[in-house]
């Protein structure tokens, strides 16, 4: 199963309840982040970590703070589904 297939499936849930617009914006977050994590070779979840989100950040450094915290949102609720023990890092 490839990563972003991962994200979709672990996300079907996530995003069939509460706010429906925001939580689609945040699933599409999550694929960004999993596509890039995906091209720098993680195939599965269990191989994400913190140094793929701190080269996420840096390859999107040029983003407002707002959009930061947004994906750093999106990237935490991905961290909980995925049931990873730690926070991932928040954007400097």
């Amino acid at each position: 199963m490839s990563l972003t297939r991962e994200i979709r499936a672990l996300t079907h849930d996530f995003v069939r309840h509460g706010g429906k617009t925001n939580r689609r914006k945040q699933r599409e977050r999550m694929l960004a982040f999993g596509a890039f994590a995906s091209g720098m070779g993680a195939q599965a979840m269990g191989e994400v970590g913190k140094k793929h989100v701190i080269a996420f950040y840096a390859a999107h450094r040029e983003q407002a703070e707002r959009t930061k915290y947004a994906y750093f949102l999106a990237i935490r609720e991905l961290w909980k589904l995925a049931g990873k023990p730690s926070e991932p890092p928040t954007p400097r």
